[in-house]
């Protein structure tokens, strides 16, 4: 009779457990966002290589999500993306994806806002990547390396560093120094995105440079957006009244940087990505610049200055 009892104690806490880890679809909407590149915004992909995850069953996302977590199936993209879930962020992911049906329509509580179907990843795979050049003359990581290791960076920047996604950041052509700082800093967590961490976590100095190496070598893209002309006066001259010096001084008249001091360049980035930095830089949320010069320049910026600036620097070819 104690052993019934004690049995049924130990399956009522079960219970408890689980019903304290029930979903949330409305908060899984908001942590799947980072799965959309891949999955799609409603769970059905663009992409052959990736699973649809619209109608799937609940337990079976949770659990594959915690078993790339632990290793027990491999994945290099899927642990990293794994590794700082919680417990109720894969069940909260798990009722988003439960949550939608197959055709893409959505349940009453969930609906597709800002991250909208992108282009198919495969558009980007027929882009001519360089993988051998003299780049090892000027940069210490091995581009080979960086392109076979790149694998898991496409489904958000792109097999050649071009992004789909406008808040994600192009790195084609950017300085490498900059880019192998950046992975240093998410892996150290000076520069907090839960994303990126897991990503940077299982990388060497070594993968980091052949990473950086390998973007530094591809072809930047070309500015597109619409010369802004508030921006276009900030970003060349400043604004001496709010005590905010020229963006030139750092990027460059074209918006291409200074490579070896680590600023890096701006022509041809995403708008969204632009904004959401100086976003961060002003609340600092965001503080791995150099001596705080990005944060004590963003801080004195309006909302007008920050949509400005980043439509101008999107239109620098």
């Amino acid at each position: 009779m104690k052993k019934i009892i004690f049995s049924l104690v130990l399956a009522l806490g079960s219970i408890s457990a689980a019903q304290a880890l029930t979903g949330d679809a409305d908060a899984g909407k908001i942590k799947a966002a980072s799965c959309a590149s891949c999955h799609g915004a409603l769970g059905i992909s663009a992409v052959g290589a990736f699973p649809n995850l619209a109608g799937q069953n609940d337990v079976y996302i949770i659990n594959q999500l915690k078993s790339f977590k632990s290793g027990a199936r491999a994945n290099m993209m899927m642990m990293s993306m794994a590794a700082n879930l919680s417990e109720q962020d894969m069940a909260d992911i798990a009722a988003f994806y439960t949550a939608l049906s197959w055709n893409g329509e959505v349940a009453e509580t969930v609906t597709e806002e800002t991250i909208a179907p992108t282009a198919s990843i495969v558009e980007a795979e027929v882009v001519e990547i360089v993988s051998s050049t003299p780049a090892s003359a000027i940069y210490p990581g091995d581009v080979q390396a960086g392109k076979e290791k790149s694998l898991m960076c496409a489904s958000c920047h792109g097999a050649t560093g071009i992004s789909a996604i406008n808040i994600y950041p192009n790195l084609a052509g950017q300085s490498a120094n900059y880019l192998s700082k950046q992975l240093a800093n998410f892996k150290s967590g000076e520069r907090e995105n839960a994303m990126m961490a897991g990503i940077a976590a299982a990388l060497s100095t070594e993968d980091m440079d052949d990473l950086a190496s390998y973007f530094a070598v591809q072809s930047a893209k070309v500015g597109s957006g619409d010369i802004n002309e508030a921006g276009h006066k900030l970003y060349i001259g400043g604004d001496a009244a709010k005590g905010v010096s020229a963006c030139i001084a750092c990027h460059g008249v074209n918006g291409k940087g200074m490579k070896q001091a680590g600023f890096p360049s701006l022509a041809g980035q995403n708008k969204e990505y632009v904004k959401q930095q100086l976003i961060s830089f002003r609340a600092m949320t965001r503080g791995n610049d150099n001596n705080g010069m990005m944060r004590n320049i963003a801080i004195k910026l309006s909302d007008a200055d920050i949509d400005a600036l980043s439509e101008y620097t999107s239109s620098l070819k």
